[in-house]
C-alpha cells in the first residue's frame, strides 16, 4: 500500500473537541471534555444524559469514577472527535 508524504509544516493536526452547547444534541457513550474558566477539568464518556439536558453523568478517563454536571454549574462541554481521543490500547 502506498504511503502519502506530507510536505514539511503540513503535519495533520488532530481534531480539536468542538464545544457543544445545546447538551441535548449529546448522545450516551460520547466522549466529552468538561471545561470551566478555560480548563479542562474532566474527561471522558457520557454515561447518563437527561432528556432536557440539564445534566449528564460521565465515566471519567483513566478509571477516575464517574462524575456528574449540570449545565446550570456553568461548564462548557466539548464533544471529541475519534481523532482527538486516545486509545485504551
Amino acid at each position: 500500500m502506498p504511503t502519502t508524504r506530507l510536505q514539511p509544516g503540513t503535519a495533520r493536526q488532530p481534531a480539536r473537541p468542538q464545544p457543544v452547547p445545546n447538551w441535548c444534541t449529546l448522545s450516551k457513550k460520547d466522549e466529552v471534555e468538561i471545561r470551566q474558566n478555560g480548563r479542562t477539568i474532566a474527561t471522558g464518556r457520557i454515561d447518563l444524559l437527561a432528556f432536557d439536558g440539564s445534566m449528564l453523568w460521565i465515566h471519567r478517563d483513566q478509571g477516575k469514577g464517574r462524575a456528574l454536571f449540570l449545565h446550570s454549574d456553568g461548564v462548557t462541554v466539548c464533544r471529541r472527535t475519534p481523532q482527538a481521543t486516545r486509545s485504551d490500547s
